[in-house]
């Protein structure tokens, strides 16, 4: 008489990317270790941080790091550690974690990145990795500063299942400092004319939730669920954006292949939002402009007369109001480089920002 034979878990990946955040990301860790999933494994893929952020990120996964998070009283979940040491590797460098032997079988594995390589450029070496190295299923793309619901994997990994011909899944994303209120239902849809990505439920409060599955335009970067099929078809993400936008720009890429985005209801994330740049500083004023007139140049070029006017108004306006020059120099300087074509990194340099904002 033959036994009965269990269907082994689809392979995860979590893919966290850190700069200069070290303390987020060992908040973000450390939900990921409580994760009720077992086939489940984490890279850390840090871009060329100059807090130590490598350094504090392997002392804490040694047991050597006392970190205490205090919660606000309204969190919605309970901060508690992980059981230390956890199992780590940590590769030096991409061309390092690629070139390695077996794939490694630690709970997390760390890679130093060298340099910031933006959003983009940073996920994608955690996305190959995952798919190419560890074999990965699904690949979960989670900002560092994200805290995760227990059975989110778990969720996501049933939807996705069911849906073949679905790429990535967003969660629901509530406000970190507002735990009961919504800063989006998974992602939104595109208005190009207006220049603008909208957030579905953003605003909201917990019961006034959608519980269902929501075809979606674009998935909000903080949370891709990602079916390593996807990734396959589409490629990585488009590096020349650097820091925002790429993220719509590959969900765009994706429909246009034939795939679906869709929203999972039981997958929630608590996201800080902004905190490494922040939604006031001159490097979001600089690419998130620059690179929205990018993406509609390539995918809505008709919309692009209408949409370089709206935004231009939106942009530059409350700034002359608030009398922000400093900041509207920035906004100009976006509208510029985007007629001259200034793709990537530009002199608007985030790790030269990181240190004026906090005196390093």
């Amino acid at each position: 008489m033959s036994g009965s034979s269990v269907t082994p878990e689809p392979k995860v990946v979590s893919v966290v990317l850190n700069w200069n955040g070290w303390l987020d990301t060992i908040e973000c860790l450390e939900s990921l270790l409580r994760a009720e999933y077992r086939n489940h494994q984490i890279v850390v893929c840090d871009n060329g941080s100059h807090d130590h952020s490598v350094e504090r990120l392997t002392e804490w996964a040694d047991g050597l790091l006392d970190v205490t998070v205090v919660r606000d009283g309204s969190a919605a979940w309970s901060y508690r550690p992980a059981p230390k040491p956890v199992s780590y590797a940590l590769f030096g460098s991409a061309a390092e974690a690629f070139a390695s032997g077996d794939a490694p079988t630690e709970r997390i594995v760390f890679i130093r990145n060298g340099a910031n390589l933006g959003y983009a450029g940073g996920n994608n070496i955690g996305m190959r990795f995952a798919v190419e190295r560890l074999r990965a299923a699904y690949v979960w793309i989670l900002n560092n500063d994200t805290i995760v619901e227990r059975g989110a994997i778990a969720a996501l990994t049933d939807q996705l299942a069911l849906a073949p011909d679905t790429a990535i899944l967003g969660s629901r994303l509530m406000r970190h400092g507002d735990p009961v209120t919504i800063q989006a239902l998974g992602g939104g849809a595109i208005d190009a004319r207006r220049a603008r990505e909208t957030q579905i439920g953003r605003g909201r409060t917990t019961h006034e939730s959608i519980d269902e599955r929501i075809e979606l335009e674009h998935v909000v970067g903080a949370s891709m669920f990602v079916r390593a099929e996807a990734f396959a078809d589409a490629g990585p993400i488009d590096e020349s954006y650097f820091l925002y936008r790429e993220e719509t720009d590959w969900c765009i890429e994706l429909r246009k292949r034939g795939w679906r985005l869709a929203y999972c209801p039981e997958s929630v994330v608590w996201h800080k939002e902004g905190r490494s740049f922040g939604f006031k500083s001159v490097l979001h004023d600089y690419y998130a402009v620059r690179n929205m007139l990018f993406l509609i140049d390539k995918h809505y070029p008709r919309e692009l007369p209408f949409a370089f006017v709206t935004s231009f108004v939106r942009a530059t306006a409350p700034k002359l109001a608030r009398l922000q020059f400093r900041r509207l120099r920035y906004v100009l300087k976006a509208y510029v480089d985007f007629l001259r074509g200034v793709r990537g990194k530009t002199e608007v340099n985030p790790d030269l920002f990181y240190m004026l904002e906090r005196g390093v």
